[in-house]
């Protein structure tokens, strides 16, 4: 009989991971349309800086999926001892 700590399919921390994505990529889709809105206001200095925040959440939507790939293999953390 499994333990009952066994029973959810995801630990915290690949948890976290993909909430952290998921916030990630709900990011994204505003910055774009915060991008957009710069442009129709004729404000090359809002959009700029929408473009800067916009490629920061990307790439660390990209170093994001790398850690949850390690930690769904095991690669990464590991289960708290009892």
């Amino acid at each position: 009989m499994k333990d009952k700590a066994d029973s959810h399919p995801l630990s915290d921390l690949a948890y976290d991971w993909i909430t952290l994505m998921q916030n990630k990529a709900q990011a994204l889709v505003a910055y774009d349309q915060y991008i957009k809105d710069a442009q129709a206001a004729n404000s090359p200095e809002c959009e700029a800086f929408f473009r800067k925040v916009h490629d920061a959440d990307k790439a660390q939507l990209e170093e994001a999926k790398q850690h949850l790939v390690a930690v769904l293999q095991g690669k990464m953390g590991s289960s708290p001892k009892k």
